[in-house]
């Protein structure tokens, strides 16, 4: 694997998932980028750990996380877990800690994410009521 900062100076002005804003911001839909800001810090193309948070079935969120170790495994590189959400705050503080474990500094993000997705499956629940 080539060196993130390189990977990073590659990709920030032009790849597939980028989108420009008005007023020069630009966002990124690539999975594994929490924020959808296009920065290295959040960059799911260019770090070598990543997080990614998304919606499952069922009032359930899933995270995804990239385990650097098994780059020449491509079949392994990525490992999905499922967290039910009978009680968010416990599913939540899960994430937290796993999260921590891998990059501490995405924690506050995976978090917010988190609950952007519980938000959006409740209010779509409520709607359909």
């Amino acid at each position: 694997m080539a060196p993130s900062q390189l990977v990073w100076q590659l990709v920030k002005n032009y790849n597939c998932f980028l989108h420009k804003g008005l007023h020069g911001s630009q966002f990124s839909a690539e999975p594994g980028n929490l924020y959808n800001l296009n920065s290295y810090k959040y960059s799911g193309l260019a770090n070598e750990k990543t997080v990614h948070v998304e919606a499952a079935e069922d009032g359930a969120f899933s995270v995804t996380r990239t385990i650097p170790k098994n780059f020449n495994k491509p079949r392994d590189l990525r490992s999905k877990a499922t967290k039910k959400n009978k009680n968010f705050r416990r599913s939540a503080a899960r994430l937290g800690k796993e999260v921590h474990t891998i990059r501490p500094d995405l924690k506050k993000a995976a978090l917010a994410r988190a609950s952007a997705v519980n938000k959006s499956q409740r209010s779509a629940g409520a709607k359909s009521s």
